[in-house]
């Protein structure tokens, strides 16, 4: 797009077409959803109507049932709305923000590498979207949101089963090529309580700032101590202050895995009314955050080499 690509202002007036266009379309759908909407809500009035006499004291909820028919009527035009922004906004963003990066709405990260990462239990429902994947410089990368959650089963008093479900995590997760083959696997969480069968044991490590804000473990303490060096700890605070959330990493097999919590969906644009500029501006520079892992954790230097 533009040479400065993290100009959000000349970003924007090149998105400004593809927004304009995404206004119209959602106006588009929202309407065709009303009618339908107003049909089907209509349908229900008019059967109540038919029942008045008898059931004269029930119309009230005949009333509410065509309202609920006609917002879930309207609602259900947001899909279709988000793949259009996702189609022709945020990947336009991610290309403008790395040419060798790709982004696909449909796509995420497997489970198979969320287990692999060793943060979370593994989950008894999981749900990945919005990959953008490539490479910064020479460092290949993958990251995507994630709802992971876990199955809990309770029983009454009177014996009566209940299914209930709790959630393991949900935001981003972003893993890197660390360009060095791991013989353990070292773990660094944002809490205390880690008690799922890892197999690790606990490193102390000489930063006061670092120790007060991860616990370190790890199934080999002198590679652990070798990957969290005094610049690389350094670094890891730093990115936890600038998501300002409970992030936690992984080095497993050659890669990094990083858990970023996030309690929104991205991504999503709403029929309901115009998307702001500041939302614009709000995923924009969470993509920027995002592609701004690899140098902020400075992967690029080759300080060992693969064997």
């Amino acid at each position: 797009m533009d040479s400065n690509p993290r100009d959000f202002a000349s970003v924007y007036s090149q998105l400004k077409p593809a927004l304009d266009e995404l206004e119209e379309f959602r106006k588009k759908l929202k309407s065709k959803g009303s009618k339908n909407g107003l049909i089907s809500g209509l349908i229900v009035l008019l059967i109540g109507l038919c029942f008045i006499v008898q059931l004269k004291e029930f119309y009230l909820l005949f009333v509410l049932l065509a309202i609920g028919i006609w917002i879930y009527c309207i609602h259900s035009k947001s899909g279709e709305l988000s793949l259009f922004y996702k189609n022709n906004i945020i990947r336009k963003m991610v290309s403008s923000l790395c040419q060798q990066a790709d982004y696909n709405p449909g796509r995420g990260v497997p489970e198979s590498m969320f287990t692999i990462s060793g943060l979370f239990h593994s989950p008894d429902r999981y749900f990945s979207e919005d990959m953008i994947s490539g490479k910064i410089d020479k460092t290949d990368f993958i990251c995507s949101e994630v709802v992971a959650e876990e199955r809990h089963v309770s029983y009454d008093s009177k014996g009566r089963k209940h299914e209930y479900w709790t959630l393991l995590f949900k935001g981003f997760l972003f893993i890197a090529d660390f360009h060095k083959d791991f013989m353990g696997r070292t773990l660094v969480k944002n809490d205390s309580i880690f008690k799922f069968g890892f197999g690790g044991n606990r490193v102390k490590l000489e930063n006061p700032d670092f120790e007060s804000r991860f616990d370190t473990y790890s199934t080999d303490e002198i590679e652990a101590r070798y990957i969290l060096t005094p610049s690389m700890m350094e670094r890891l605070i730093a990115l936890d202050k600038k998501f300002s959330q409970k992030m936690q990493f992984s080095y497993v097999g050659s890669s990094v895995f990083i858990a970023i919590p996030d309690s929104a969906n991205h991504f999503e644009a709403s029929i309901w009314h115009t998307l702001s500029k500041e939302s614009v501006a709000e995923e924009f520079y969470m993509i920027c955050a995002l592609l701004d892992i690899v140098n902020d954790m400075n992967l690029n230097t080759r300080i060992w080499t693969k064997e």
